[in-house]
């Protein structure tokens, strides 16, 4: 039995440190290959996407394997750790499915136990609705959370640059405040592009030459700029 591992983790700081929680990529693999050997199946790839929404079928290697499977047809069983490594919302884990089977393929959890009768694909259909329901939820809650903050004067995301976080009051709220290092660039770099003198390029090489900014134009924003200070981006009106 040939079968490949795909691993998910939906944020970046879990790709890079492989923390326990959220189940990092290096425990998803090391369940993965302990469960693959107990069945004395043979591993032939592995596909990993870091910091990808499972909201969206269109991840790279996800769509990597989705091709292989379709096209060389030499993948018995896609392992994944749960379910909702795959995908979180029902239509988009049936479509998967159904290339699998297309191609003879079939999915196996480790955690869940997905079997291919009536009532294990209702469980497994079960699963998928829970992993939907869960991704909608929390976004739902975060969204709340979001808002609330911002109606007690909060400051709900990181500040852009120019600006800096910081925490205020008894009861410790988040504003932002301007960044007395970078500021004085950002302020100069409005003042010159209003001037109609400059362009997003020019302002690029002023940030860049004076701040060691590194500022990359926005294709679908028209009038803005990119701005990534010590690797952390904030978009920058500039209209």
């Amino acid at each position: 039995m040939k079968c490949v591992i795909y691993l998910r983790v939906s944020n970046i700081e879990q790709a890079q440190t492989d923390e326990k929680e959220g189940y990092s990529i290096a425990a998803q693999r090391e369940a993965c290959l302990k469960y693959i050997q107990n069945k004395g199946w043979e591993l032939i790839d592995e596909y990993v996407d870091r910091g990808e929404s499972a909201r969206s079928a269109h991840r790279p290697q996800l769509q990597q394997m989705l091709t292989r499977i379709r096209k060389s047809k030499d993948v018995d069983a896609v392992v994944v750790h749960k379910i909702d490594r795959l995908a979180r919302n029902l239509e988009d884990h049936t479509a998967i499915k159904a290339v699998f089977k297309k191609a003879g393929a079939f999915l196996d959890s480790v955690v869940e136990n997905i079997e291919d009768t009536a009532s294990g694909r209702l469980v497994e259909g079960i699963h998928a609705l829970m992993a939907e329901f869960y991704s909608a939820n929390l976004a739902g809650e975060i969204k709340k959370g979001m808002d609330q903050k911002v109606k007690a004067g909060g400051w709900p995301h990181r500040a852009p640059v120019g600006y800096k976080n910081v925490r205020e009051g008894t009861r410790n709220i988040a504003r932002i405040s301007v960044d007395p290092e970078t500021a004085p660039y950002i302020k100069e770099a409005f003042k010159l592009y209003s001037t109609g003198n400059y362009s997003l390029e020019d302002i690029r090489e002023y940030l860049f030459d004076n701040a060691g900014f590194f500022a990359i134009n926005s294709e679908n924003l028209c009038g803005f700029i990119v701005i990534i200070a010590k690797g952390k981006p904030a978009a920058m009106p500039f209209a």
